[in-house]
């Protein structure tokens, strides 16, 4: 076998397997978690563990919907973990939760804009940019508390993370209307057809009268939005505001939504799909807290999915 026929064989082997693990054929890899899960550790299926993974699941969920419409357009946005810890310092320190959400929503539509002009008029790399955006936020939250290490959940946003409706989580279903909405939106309404012409070729978006920079826009401003939201929900789930809340949301939004069918060439990905990779990522957080493994593993394994991920989606340089 010459070296160009093996190159090509593995270069079908691995669209075959990304057209496996994205959009419905996420959900197979999902049944597999879940079925091994049933062998391994049937307590898995526990009613309390059922639960905390669907709540965990719709925080990181909400994320990668704002993830995944960032890369739609050709970008990715490094700033929604620091956007949900900035969220939780506000919520837990300001007078009043509707003050502080106020506030947060504010610096969202601030933090969206701000990362919009970098990368559309300065023309400056969407990682550099939004990076450079999290050394803001982190150093904004140092500022506001005063070095504070910690701080109480506002008991509305503890009653709204951990409540249900009937057997399902309040979050959850949160989740679900939101990823149904923005379904119909991207599929049915010219606005969100729009959206993905300009991530698959912005040179024939421009051409066609669509306006490229106010899409981006949209798309950093609402990853921003959602980031808050999820900050909301995860202040409230956790209890209780540290440093390190939020940290990790943006590469397991990031790895999420590769799963899920996005391409960093832009103007692909599912939002159902997406809801598939983040809840192969949930369960399988679950499935490690319950075999009481360590829990550095859950990092392993999220970089294992990552790579595999970039490696399946990322263009050949041939």
């Amino acid at each position: 076998m010459t070296a160009l026929a093996l190159d090509t064989g593995i270069a079908r082997v691995r669209d075959r397997i990304g057209a496996v693990l994205s959009g419905k054929g996420i959900f197979i890899a999902l049944a597999v978690v879940l079925v091994v899960a049933a062998i391994v550790a049937p307590n898995f299926y526990a009613q309390v563990n059922v639960s905390n993974t669907l709540r965990r699941a719709s925080i990181l969920g909400l994320v990668t919907i704002g993830q995944l419409v960032v890369l739609m357009v050709r970008n990715v946005d490094l700033s929604v973990a620091a956007m949900i810890g900035i969220t939780a310092v506000l919520l837990s320190t300001a007078h009043t939760t509707a003050t502080g959400l106020v506030m947060a929503l504010l610096l969202a539509v601030v933090v969206g804009a701000a990362n919009t002009w970098l990368v559309v008029r300065r023309g400056v790399p969407a990682f550099v940019a939004t990076f450079g955006m999290v050394m803001v936020l982190q150093g904004g939250k140092l500022i506001w508390t005063q070095g504070s290490t910690s701080g109480e959940s506002p008991a509305a946003l503890v009653d709204l993370a951990r409540g249900s409706v009937g057997p399902v989580p309040t979050p959850f279903l949160l989740w679900l209307l939101v990823t149904i909405a923005l379904s119909v939106w991207i599929s049915s309404t010219r606005s969100g057809r729009n959206v993905v012409v300009a991530g698959a070729n912005p040179t024939m978006a421009r051409l066609s009268g669509i306006s490229v920079g106010k899409i981006q826009w949209l798309a950093f401003t609402g990853s921003a939005v959602l980031a808050v939201l999820a900050g909301a929900l995860l202040t409230g789930f956790s209890g209780y505001v540290d440093r390190s809340i939020g940290t990790g949301y943006e590469l397991d939004s990031i790895t999420a939504a590769l799963l899920g069918g996005a391409r960093f060439k832009g103007g692909e990905g599912s939002f159902v799909g997406a809801m598939g990779g983040v809840l192969v990522l949930a369960a399988l957080d679950t499935l490690i807290v319950v075999l009481g493994l360590r829990p550095e593993l859950q990092d392993v394994i999220k970089g294992v999915v990552l790579i595999l991920a970039l490696t399946l989606h990322w263009p050949d340089r041939r």
